[in-house]
């Protein structure tokens, strides 16, 4: 189903079930706590986008952060959000500021920013520009230290899941007829027909040309070699996320092939299948535009044989579709 991603409704489609499901994804929470332990101690942090269970800003004062700003504008969560704190006997610790990190002001500057607004796409929920806004209206212009420090979103060419994947699924996926971009829980990795590769690198501690605020716009050509013949249905999308460390080797948490992960998989669909043989090349060109609070993202695909044929293109996020439905891609409906 189609939503809007807006800030103010990506915000407000939070609840606490959903807050408890962040919390509960263990390998997402344990590697966010112990960033947090390490990077902490004698700073004053930011924590943007707190929640209802202030998590970030509860670990950054247990780590003996110099203090910690809260913000937060969902009403509801700030009000739960100071319960917490105050259960934790941490309120001198943490101030709670009601609204969103880009219309606030701090009483004082902050050295360590703290967030988790990152999407199925890294970068869609609007991180790289809450940060860069932070870093120049909260950190005096100097770049802070940042827990997550890096995160990336990568893709392959992909075969569609099979009946079996939806049949296991705990509750019936939807989507409307004619949705080209669908989000769907830990897909098998198996369906991958090339390995994965980068499209968008948001490094959050970086201070030169890589950093997150000198590329809000990161455009790239991507060229796969398929390891076997199958039939090409679409793109499969993953995120990275380090937490500690941009340039570690590997990324704390993933949603690549991860069926714990709180994370979604995006699977963008082409407007048709296509039988690819192995040692094909799929080209793919993507665009991502981070400037706003609304980033947006553009993908082409195309077959390169003897020349290339153009399979489809996709925004992200997409379209809503028009009222009644396209009429197309009924087939969806037989998986789900």
């Amino acid at each position: 189903m189609a939503h809007s991603s807006t800030p103010r409704s990506l915000c407000e489609r939070y609840n606490d079930e959903c807050y408890e499901s962040l919390r509960g994804d263990d390998r997402r929470t344990s590697a966010f706590l112990s960033a947090i332990a390490a990077a902490a101690p004698g700073r004053v942090c930011l924590d943007i986008g707190t929640g209802s269970l202030a998590l970030l800003a509860v670990a950054a004062a247990k780590a003996c952060a110099k203090h910690t700003y809260a913000v937060e504008s969902n009403l509801e969560a700030a009000a739960a959000a100071r319960e917490v704190i105050a259960a934790e006997k941490l309120e001198a610790a943490i101030t709670v500021i009601e609204g969103f990190s880009t219309d606030v002001a701090l009483p004082a500057p902050v050295d360590l920013l703290l967030h988790e607004i990152i999407g199925e796409v890294a970068g869609a929920e609007g991180a790289a520009a809450a940060f860069v806004d932070a870093l120049n209206r909260h950190c005096g212009g100097k770049v802070p230290g940042s827990v997550p420090a890096r995160a990336r979103s990568l893709l392959a060419p992909a075969e569609f899941p099979p009946p079996e994947y939806f049949a296991a699924q705990p509750v019936p996926l939807l989507a409307e007829p004619g949705t080209r971009v669908l989000l769907l829980p830990a897909l098998p990795p198996s369906l991958c027909l090339a390995p994965g590769q980068s499209f968008e690198d948001l490094k959050f501690d970086a201070s030169g040309d890589d950093g997150v605020h000198r590329r809000l716009v990161q455009s790239h050509c991507l060229e796969f070699e398929m390891a076997r013949a199958a039939t090409l249905r679409g793109l499969m999308g993953w995120i990275d996320i380090f937490t500690a460390h941009a340039h570690a080797a590997v990324p704390e948490i993933t949603s690549y092939g991860s069926a714990r992960s709180s994370w979604s998989n995006v699977f963008m669909l082409l407007p048709e299948a296509t039988a690819v043989e192995r040692g094909d090349r799929i080209l793919v060109r993507t665009h991502a535009d981070l400037a706003g609070a609304v980033p947006t993202y553009r993908f082409d695909v195309a077959l390169g044989r003897d020349e290339e044929l153009h399979l489809g293109s996709f925004a992200y996020p997409e379209a809503p579709p028009p009222p009644g439905g396209s009429g197309e891609d009924e087939c969806l409906v037989e998986f789900w």
